[in-house]
């Protein structure tokens, strides 16, 4: 997904999430932080194959202006 291919997310043992932000989440209007956080702070589990599907559809187009989540980003 881009912006944010150097997105990080791991669950310590209690399940507690960690997310590790790319530099882009200070600048870009929308990035894979404003997909995952929706599902983290809902405590709905996010799996490596969930992340990979937002491959597809996963690339910000930058239009001005943002209109994201009404857009093709991360769908």
């Amino acid at each position: 997904v881009l912006p944010g291919a150097m997105f990080l997310l791991g669950y310590f043992d209690d399940g507690t999430p960690v997310m590790g932000l790319p530099g882009c989440v200070m600048y870009a209007g929308a990035t894979v932080f404003d997909l995952i956080l929706p599902r983290v702070a809902a405590d709905v589990p996010v799996t490596r194959a969930d992340i990979a599907a937002l491959g597809e559809g996963g690339l910000c187009l930058g239009c001005k202006p943002c209109r994201y989540p009404l857009c093709p980003f991360g769908k």
